[in-house]
């Protein structure tokens, strides 16, 4: 068999692990057992080698990658997550699991993406056309839940022009980076006749299912965790579920698959065997562990938040702006912070605010979607800001709400404000402008202006526009009657 080898340094490493045995791998077209050299290695070899997984840091897209397909498989029920809403759109770090997965591809230059759906397909159309607009993402119906062999099936049959190279992703995957996939399409046009999978060493392998490879690191075949015989199960190499493979072999093995009998089901891990066997084997590459990470769960979705969202935060940190807490802070992808800035503890962040530099955020405040702040502001502890501007050396320090709001330069926003921006019907504007002075405890009404440098009185309720440097005081005039107290006792 013309089994294509790995790089000697490979080869070198698993000779020291490897046992050699005869196993049997099918039946060739006598119908006679077909048996080969297999080395039963753990795997250990390579979570010790560093290379592989340093690789995906350190990778980087050279030019724009042609001849790749994505087929992203998001058609199942997701029962676990006992949920109205498809699996797939469920949010991490703001934004859907399968935004995740199709964004990973179009920031790896594959603009080339079929999505594979079910009874949720015009779910999934609707959230594609309202976030993608007029990329080119196409939808296939699998009728019936047959597995991921049938769902990659239903591509096919479906005539869907394919390129060459057929990368399939899972659309439950939510931290799959666009590194990775950049990584695994150089590897699959370097060392690839047929196809590539993505694997990970697993301490503790259970339940994933388990990549059989010869001396030579090719991919004999994919068993279950329970299909696997005990020396199987020492096997530590895990399947990653990503692969790419080349258009014809895909289109040539899926037919050959067969159902699997307990379930009903045709599972697309059968294609293996079946490459191994026409000597076009699959190439395992190491891809990180926590990326393949499928969520089935609402706890599995909220475990793969906690990780995304400290990449996040890792990332802002690296820019220059200090997260006091990793464990408390949650700031979504999307945000954009200016160096020097200091967010503190129990601050929550949504995508697409923006925050200028040398700034304090918090504690316990909170920024939603079209939050604008300037450079040198102060947000302070339970402070919410949506959809509103504020300009440079601005402080909103305490206990406010400022909704739909255009705040100045150079504003002092006093304990207890807030923008009464909704009556019942429709959103409306508060402008505050530059200069001006806000008193603890005001509210204003909707749509409402206050001119430079006013000052407006504690405790008052502002319903009519306020004219620069002026004083607006809207409360009841304090009556102070001395002795009263006195007087009542007396009675």
């Amino acid at each position: 068999m013309n089994i294509q080898k790995t790089d000697p340094a490979v080869n070198n490493r698993m000779k020291k692990t490897r046992n050699n045995e005869k196993y049997k791998v099918g039946k060739n077209a006598q119908g006679k057992d077909m048996e080969i050299d297999v080395a039963f290695f753990s795997g250990k070899e390579r979570a010790e080698n560093s290379d592989a997984s340093s690789a995906v840091k350190n990778e980087k897209i050279i030019k724009p990658v042609n001849g790749i397909s994505a087929v992203i498989l998001a058609a199942g029920k997701g029962t676990r997550m006992k949920s109205d809403k498809t699996k797939v759109l469920h949010e991490v770090s703001g934004k859907p699991m399968l935004a995740h997965v199709i964004d990973a591809c179009f920031e790896a230059q594959v603009s080339d993406v079929t999505v594979v759906a079910g009874a949720n397909i015009q779910e999934l159309k609707s959230f594609a056309a309202a976030r993608y607009g007029g990329k080119n993402i196409r939808f296939v119906l699998q009728n019936e839940q047959l597995g991921t062999a049938d769902a990659v099936s239903s591509v096919v049959k479906a005539k869907i022009p394919l390129k060459d190279g057929v990368m399939i992703l899972s659309g439950d995957t939510p931290l799959i980076s666009a590194d990775t996939v950049g990584f695994l399409i150089k590897m699959f046009t370097k060392k690839s006749d047929g196809g590539i999978i993505g694997v990970s060493f697993a301490e503790n392998p259970a339940g994933y299912g388990r990549i059989v490879r010869n001396s030579e690191d090719n991919v004999i075949r994919i068993v279950e965790d329970k299909d696997a015989d005990d020396r199987e199960k020492t096997i530590k190499v895990i399947n990653g579920g990503i692969y790419i493979i080349r258009k014809d072999s895909l289109e040539r093995n899926l037919g050959k698959i067969k159902v699997n009998k307990a379930k009903g089901e045709y599972y697309l891990t059968d294609i293996a065997a079946l490459m191994y066997a026409e000597s076009r084997p699959l190439i395992p590459v190491d891809v990180p562990y926590r990326e393949l990470a499928g969520v089935n769960s609402r706890a599995q979705l909220a475990e793969a938040a906690k990780i995304r969202n400290k990449k996040v935060l890792e990332k802002l940190s690296e820019n220059g702006i200090t997260i006091v807490d990793f464990d408390t802070v949650y700031i979504e992808e999307g945000v954009e912070i200016g160096s020097d800035t200091t967010v503190h503890p129990f601050t929550v962040i949504k995508a697409g605010v923006k925050i200028g530099k040398g700034c304090s955020i918090g504690p316990s405040a909170h920024l939603r979607q079209g939050a604008v702040i300037g450079n040198n502001c102060k947000i302070g502890n339970f402070v919410e800001v949506k959809n509103s501007t504020i300009g440079n050396n601005t402080n909103v320090a305490h206990l406010s709400y400022i909704g739909d709001s255009e705040i100045g330069s150079n504003v002092n926003i006093g304990a207890g404000t807030i923008t009464a921006n909704y009556d019942g019907v429709k959103k409306n504007k508060t402008v505050i402008s530059d200069g001006a002075y806000v008193g603890s405890n005001s509210v204003f009404v909707a749509p409402v202006k206050i001119g430079k440098n006013s000052v407006i009185g504690a405790g008052s309720v502002i319903t009519e526009n306020v004219p620069d440097d002026s004083l607006a005081i809207a409360r009841p005039r304090q009556e102070t009657k001395t002795g009263w107290v006195k007087k009542r006792r007396k009675k």
